[in-house]
């Protein structure tokens, strides 16, 4: 029987990465000494993140190709995930794992990932209320508007009993079950990011990487809240991020990763001398 030697490491979150590297920050000093010494770890714990994401990546496809030889097939002759850095290579990744799931498992459906976040059944009953008040909300409006549309097809007011039975037969449905779940789908994945970006907080707030970016950290700490939402991720079998993030990934992080990989600040033309930089001091 085949033993995976990749299980544990796909099993580990890229945030213990950060976990050690906040830990081995502790070895520095907290004073204004130790800001030359910021830019470095930064680039360094970025490209131990990114690098273990994009091992991660490779692992999980060299696993699925071990257990299904027609994917293995299709993975040697028709795909080329490369370093599996971008999102294209990433999000693709990602449709293999869910495709071959549903080849094991027809019923499977996305949302079930997050089946293991538990919440509180004071939060649940509190979501069942809200959405049945936006569903309840929505149908109103819908009356009202099938209502209009057809006293202005009559040229006029339509009798009681016809507003009753457009009231009744869009009142009287069964409430969408399958639209619910993905509402605590949304919720569940909320609950997780937040869980752990306040665990990681918690760690970061007495680290020198707080001490390095006091007002983004002060930033980040007071409105992620705000920016990140749970429909973010894992949107549907195809997308892996939503589009803020899918845009934020290649804008930002893909883009900051190979300028650090390839150490393109290291030719740069525009930037003085060391010469040059005394000099201006000298003269200040």
């Amino acid at each position: 029987m085949y033993n995976s030697i990749h299980g544990e490491f796909i099993a580990t979150p890229v945030s213990n990465v950060l976990r050690d590297g906040i830990m081995a920050s502790a070895s520095l000093s907290m004073g204004a000494e130790s800001f030359p010494m910021g830019e470095y770890f930064f680039q360094s714990l970025f490209l131990r993140m990114t690098g273990a994401q994009e091992q991660k990546m490779k692992c999980l496809y060299w696993e699925l190709a071990t257990n299904d030889f027609e994917y293995r097939h299709d993975l040697v002759r028709n795909k080329n995930y490369g370093e599996c850095s971008s999102y294209k290579d990433k999000c693709g990744i990602y449709q293999d794992i869910i495709s071959l799931i549903k080849h094991q498992d027809p019923g499977f459906s996305v949302h079930k990932i997050w089946d293991d976040v538990t919440l509180e059944a004071a939060t649940l009953t509190a979501e069942r209320r809200k959405w049945e008040a936006r569903v309840t909300n929505n149908r109103n409006k819908q009356v009202s508007d099938n209502i209009a549309k057809q006293e202005k097809k009559n040229g006029g007011c339509i009798p009681d009993s016809t507003k009753d039975k457009i009231r009744n037969g869009i009142m009287g449905k069964p409430m969408p079950e399958g639209d619910y779940e993905k509402h605590i789908d949304c919720v569940r994945k909320k609950s997780a990011v937040a869980k752990l970006i306040e665990s990681l907080n918690a760690v970061l707030e007495t680290s020198n990487i707080v001490l390095w970016k006091a007002s983004d950290f002060d930033d980040f700490h007071n409105n992620w809240k705000r920016f990140l939402k749970g429909d973010h991720v894992s949107v549907n079998d195809s997308s892996l991020l939503g589009n803020v993030l899918q845009k934020y990934y290649t804008d930002v992080v893909y883009t900051h990763r190979n300028r650090c990989a390839h150490n393109t600040t290291s030719y740069q033309k525009d930037l003085p001398s060391l010469s040059a930089l005394a000099t201006t001091g000298q003269r200040q």
